[in-house]
C-alpha cells in the first residue's frame, strides 16, 4: 500500500511538471508564431490583395505551427529514447529496474503535442486573416 502511495504522488508530480512544460511549449510556439506573423505581414497583405480568403491564411499559419511543434516532437522524443538507452539499468541501485516508456504513451504524448501546437498557433492565424491588405502593403 505505502509503494502504491509513493508511486502515486510521483507519477502527480511527473504529470504536474509535464503539464507545466506543455503550457511553456504552446506559450513559446504562439510567440514564435506571433514573430513570424509580424515578419510576414507584407506577404499575408499580398495574399489577400490577390484574392486569399481569411481560412486559407489561418490554415498557413497552423499549418506552419504544427510543422514547427511536430519537429520539437521527434526531436525531443529522439533525445528521450536516446536517454533512455544510454542510462540502461544503471538505475537498477535506486530500483527503478526498466526505465523504459511504450509506444502507446509515445504516441499518446505526439498527438497531445501536434494538438498543442495547433492551439498555439490558432490566435496568431485569426490575428493573422484579419489582416487589412492595404496597411499590411504598408507596413515596413
Amino acid at each position: 500500500k505505502d509503494s502504491f502511495q509513493f508511486l502515486f504522488v510521483i507519477t502527480m508530480i511527473v504529470g504536474f511538471i509535464g503539464l507545466g512544460t506543455l503550457l511553456a511549449g504552446i506559450i513559446g510556439i504562439s510567440n514564435i508564431m506571433v514573430y513570424i506573423v509580424k515578419e510576414r505581414t507584407q506577404e499575408i497583405g499580398v495574399r489577400k490583395a490577390i484574392g486569399a480568403k481569411p481560412r486559407s491564411i489561418v490554415t498557413l499559419i497552423i499549418q506552419e505551427s504544427i510543422v514547427i511543434t511536430v519537429i520539437s516532437g521527434l526531436i525531443g522524443v529522439a533525445l528521450g529514447v536516446l536517454t533512455l538507452k544510454l542510462i540502461g539499468n544503471s538505475l537498477e541501485e535506486y530500483f527503478i529496474k526498466d526505465p523504459s516508456v511504450g509506444w502507446l504513451l509515445i504516441t499518446a504524448a505526439f498527438i497531445s503535442l501536434v494538438m498543442s501546437g495547433l492551439l498555439a498557433g490558432f490566435v496568431p492565424a485569426y490575428r493573422a486573416s484579419k489582416i487589412k491588405p492595404i496597411e499590411a502593403l504598408r507596413a515596413e
